[in-house]
């Protein structure tokens, strides 16, 4: 009887110890999309929602202040704002991220600059919506002018020595 009640812990503290095999581990990543469709696609026109949000115009007749009115249109904001974040996240995946150390930056700053403009659209604040905004065009331009070559100017042509 005392052996049977020696097992029986043991026996447990076996089966306890078993535990399944590890899952295995995912397939490496891979981008649905190349960097230029992510810019086309999600990061531009995300950007151009916020841009295009808050704005004055002015004309001959004077001057028109556009700003958010409805919730709907605070909520485009929002969810414009919100896409900039995540995409600075999807800038930063292996497969897209040119290096570790600037392309990092420059998208962070991208991250940064939205999450500002989230935090405006969801206080309604116009005022800061259009901070956000030149925040967000500085971090791309910003980026732009580092690694997007189509943005520079060619070269003038070298004339020929006479």
């Amino acid at each position: 009887m005392r052996i049977i009640q020696r097992l029986i812990p043991a026996g447990l503290l076996f089966l306890l110890g078993c535990s399944a095999p590890p899952p295995p581990a995912p397939p490496p990543f891979t981008t649905a999309i190349n960097l230029k469709q992510l810019m086309n696609w999600v990061i531009d026109p995300s950007a151009d929602v916020i841009w295009d949000s808050v704005k004055s115009i002015m004309t001959t007749n004077g001057t028109n202040e556009i700003a958010p009115k409805t919730e709907e249109q605070w909520a485009a904001v929002r969810t414009g704002a919100a896409t900039l974040v995540e995409a600075g996240n999807l800038l930063m995946m292996e497969g897209r991220a040119k290096d570790n150390k600037e392309w990092m930056a420059a998208a962070r700053r991208l991250s940064t600059s939205a999450e500002q403009a989230l935090k405006a659209a969801e206080a309604k604040n116009a005022d800061a919506v259009f901070n956000a905004g030149g925040d967000i065009y500085n971090a791309c331009k910003g980026c732009h002018d580092r690694y997007a070559f189509f943005d520079q100017k060619a070269p003038a042509p070298e004339q020929p020595a006479k």
